[in-house]
């Protein structure tokens, strides 16, 4: 007696192919019933092992799924992937074996009502489960994709409380940041990137309006101190968090206020010193204590906070120039990019000259080009390579050149001269 075998059952006698399309043809006859499944009028066998849904995959018959694991390993339905069986009415395909016999419908009206209701329940409150290429190329690993849905629902408070969970200054950092993550935002390919840093100031700004602010509840006290050597970024970052998991928390400044090179290197219209100052009493608020003029080895020694405190944090920035050696490079009314921006804003010791020429064509660079604008100069940036390899922010450079600085591409100092009065 001849006999075929489809997954390990015989077939009505019939020869059948399972890598052909003969194999979706076979007749449903009283014979075939009893070992297999109906799938919208199709006849498929079945071994009482697979799920529905997995037997319809393996047919190419369409049932919409999201089911899976979440990351502790429990499966989640979606219920996405329910189905009509005849007698047994809706059921998840992925949790029915299918068994011989069984009349199984997989597209009616009443199942599509359910699976947008099902859809409409998951994206509620779903805005990713992956990690995007934005947040990778965030130096602070911000949970950008979790932000801009708490924003698009108008839920700005949120929002920053999601930011601050790894950053804890957006309203100086959404207005100076370099903006790594929209290089990566994956809307570019469409057209142009989100405006990520400008919604980050965005939520700030509106929580900082509000009557009341975010502040992060203070777990309980540690009954343990810490001492933090300087109060730039990092080291009220490092004062914030701890002091909002209950420790007390002490920052020495050297300088006169806080906020380091945010305070002292970067300018004033790019970030307002009355922002940065409520933004510092803000996350001192779970009782970091900031005490200025106080310099390391010369207000209080290291050893002292060792035996005073029981950690010290040692959060000094890189705040020193890289020199550029050169013939000339020495002479007086040369300056360093960075001591002359901190200079601006503190002993203002430095002449900025009535003409400048700015060497370089960072961000730093422009800031000073810039500064020196503003500062009535007649200014000059020269850079040796050209405009589009310029590592400065695009929008920098045309604001720079909008305010009239003028650029010397391809060019590279050699010399240095003075005459008995100037550079």
């Amino acid at each position: 007696m001849r006999s075929a075998v489809a997954h390990g059952r015989p077939i009505n006698n019939k020869k059948v192919n399972i890598n052909s399309d003969l194999y979706h043809s076979v007749p449903a006859t009283e014979e075939t019933i009893m070992n297999n499944v109906i799938i919208d009028g199709q006849s498929i066998a079945v071994d009482g092992q697979q799920s529905l849904l997995d037997v319809a995959n393996a047919h190419q018959i369409e049932i919409p799924s999201l089911c899976g694991l979440n990351k502790s390993g429990e499966k989640v339905p979606c219920d996405l992937c329910m189905v009509e069986i005849d007698g047994q009415g809706m059921q998840r395909a992925c949790e029915v074996t299918a068994q011989a016999g069984m009349s199984v419908t997989t597209q009616s009206d009443a199942l599509s009502a359910h699976r947008r209701q099902a859809l409409n329940r998951i994206m509620a409150d779903h805005y990713a489960d992956c990690e995007a290429p934005c947040q990778t190329a965030c130096p602070a690993g911000v949970d950008i994709q979790s932000y801009l849905y708490h924003i698009a629902q108008n839920d700005h408070q949120k929002a920053v409380e999601v930011i601050k969970r790894t950053l804890p200054m957006p309203l100086s950092i959404g207005r100076v940041c370099p903006a790594f993550c929209e290089a990566e935002c994956r809307r570019g390919i469409v057209d142009e990137p989100l405006a990520i840093r400008q919604l980050k100031r965005h939520a700030a700004d509106i929580d900082l309006e509000a009557q009341e602010q975010y502040v992060p509840p203070r777990k309980a006290d540690k009954g343990k101190r810490i001492a933090i050597i300087g109060s730039g970024p990092g080291g009220l970052s490092c004062g914030y968090y701890l002091s909002n998991e209950g420790y007390a928390v002490t920052v020495f400044e050297s300088m006169p206020k806080a906020g380091g090179w945010l305070r002292y290197g970067i300018p004033e219209y790019r970030l307002p010193k009355a922002i940065l100052d409520k933004e510092i009493e803000l996350i001192c608020r779970n009782g970091m204590e900031v005490k200025t003029n106080q310099s390391l080895g010369k207000d209080m020694q290291l050893s002292e906070l060792v035996a005073d405190f029981d950690a010290v944090c040692l959060a000094v920035g890189a705040s020193q120039a890289v020199e550029m050696h050169y013939t000339g490079s020495d002479l007086d009314g040369c300056y360093l990019g960075v001591d002359y921006l901190k200079d601006y804003v503190t002993d203002k010791q430095y002449t900025t000259g009535k003409k400048v020429a700015v060497i370089g064509g960072g961000n730093t660079a422009i800031d000073c080009a810039r500064t020196a604008v503003r500062d009535g100069a007649d200014t000059t940036l020269i850079y040796r390579r050209t405009r589009d390899e310029m590592p400065a922010e695009d929008y920098e450079i045309a604001e720079a050149e909008h305010e009239g600085v003028k650029f010397h591409f391809l060019t590279n100092p050699v010399e240095n001269m003075a005459d008995e009065t100037a550079v």
